[in-house]
């Protein structure tokens, strides 16, 4: 437990898993939740130190680009977006900053689905059309976004190698 400046109360970091009766029990009675983000599998659209997330309940069917909040059987928790919904009512899940899929993800594995993302202090819907019309954009490039993300990371390298302030040099 860490103690707030000003005397405010004293914050505690809770696990999920603790959590997780009280997050159901908000959940199927109609309220909402707001969690920080954590982990970099959905960057750049969610990034941990920035983003918070509003769970809600997760109406089923989930859809194509819908952002559910999941156990697997391991006991992991997991936000992942919805890639396809598949015939027998399970979900194809997938990362924003990863391309390989995890199948198999039950309905009865959902916890919530996000409703909307508090960015720098200003709140966006899950239903926004320009966000929606992002996440539709980055789902089909899903089968070549293997490729695109490592062209991101090697740019990303060379504009850090080159900002770099280079030691001025004698000229004879």
């Amino acid at each position: 437990m860490t103690e707030s400046a000003g005397g405010a109360a004293p914050k505690r970091q809770i696990s999920l898993a603790e959590l997780e009766p009280v997050l159901r029990q908000t959940l199927e009675a109609g309220g909402s939740v707001r969690l920080p983000v954590t982990g970099t599998s959905n960057l750049p659209v969610l990034a941990p130190d920035r983003d918070l997330v509003t769970l809600i309940r997760a109406e089923q069917p989930l859809k194509r680009g819908d952002l559910p909040l999941y156990k697997r059987d391991s006991g992991q928790f997991v936000l992942h977006r919805v890639v396809s919904v598949r015939a027998d009512g399970s979900y194809c899940c997938c990362g924003d900053h990863q391309w390989k899929t995890e199948r198999g993800v039950r309905p009865d594995q959902i916890l919530g689905v996000v409703g909307e993302i508090c960015r720098k202090g200003r709140d966006l819907s899950a239903s926004n059309p320009r966000y929606r019309f992002w996440i539709r954009l980055w789902l089909l490039l899903l089968p070549c976004r293997g490729l695109l993300l490592r062209i991101y990371h090697a740019v990303g390298r060379l504009r850090r190698l080159f900002s770099r302030k280079r030691p001025l040099t004698k000229e004879k």
